[in-house]
């Protein structure tokens, strides 16, 4: 979690387990968390207009696919991934995999560059091949960057690493953040508790209700105590229409 100008909190509630467990964002009822798979994706930070509640839009920045993504979850759905969102795309990826993200930065000119952290994860900020990191982009304050119309690969093992997490902006934070670069990311666990494998009550209802699943997977961790039947993913953000406004000028 940050404490900046603009907070961003990032949350996946997994209802059912032996014991309560709130990960750190939003998903349709009654289903599993919807997201794009990899281990690769090609992702893009560009600007577009967002519609508020009351019916007007804002400028807004945001990350979204550069290129159709490898596929979606969870299994059976179809869906799309638009050049633009906000939050951006869940990432869903299972523990073990070497996570590649290719961000173009789409941008505004007069915006600079743009890059994406991923705390929690030793991250190669360019291009890992032989246990090498060749360094990509331009050097930035944390992180290698995407120069206005660039490109920056960032690439990571998630061995070990289970959970749901937030992924943002690295550059100029108190402005990108706020503009609308930040999402989600998940690590499915690699192998799950036999006790957690199938035939919950929800499976029953699941069926009945035409879903494809409640859940992406039957446990949170690789640990008995973290079987569950139901998942939610909640992400807040609060937005200041005046630095919008600045940023659009």
């Amino acid at each position: 979690m940050r404490d900046t100008k603009t907070k961003t909190l990032v949350g996946r509630l997994l209802r059912g387990a032996a014991a309560a467990f709130v990960l750190l964002l939003a998903v349709n009822a009654q289903a599993a968390v919807p997201g794009i798979t990899g281990p690769t994706f090609n992702l893009r930070a560009e600007p577009a207009y967002i519609s508020k509640p009351d019916g007007t839009s804002i400028y807004s920045w945001g990350y979204g696919c550069n290129v159709a993504p490898a596929g979606f979850a969870p299994t059976g759905i179809s869906g799309s991934c638009d050049p633009m969102q906000i939050p951006g795309p869940t990432l869903i990826v299972t523990e073990g995999q070497r996570v590649t993200v290719n961000l173009t930065n789409n941008l505004p000119g007069a915006a600079g560059n743009t890059s994406i952290l991923f705390p929690g994860f030793d991250v190669c900020a360019g291009t890992f091949s032989g246990g090498v990191c060749t360094p990509g982009g331009v050097q930035g304050l944390l992180t290698r960057e995407a120069a206005p119309g660039g490109i920056v690969t960032y690439s990571f093992d998630t061995t070990g690493k289970a959970g749901t997490r937030a992924y943002y902006s690295g550059t100029q934070g108190d402005l990108q953040i706020e503009m609308g670069l930040y999402g989600a990311i998940i690590v499915l666990p690699a192998t799950v508790p036999p006790n957690c494998a199938s035939g919950t009550p929800n499976d029953q209802a699941k069926a009945a209700n035409l879903e494809v699943d409640f859940r992406l997977a039957a446990a949170a961790y690789n640990h008995s105590a973290t079987c569950y039947d139901r998942e939610y993913l909640f992400q807040f953000s609060e937005i200041d229409p005046r630095i919008h406004r600045q940023a659009e000028e």
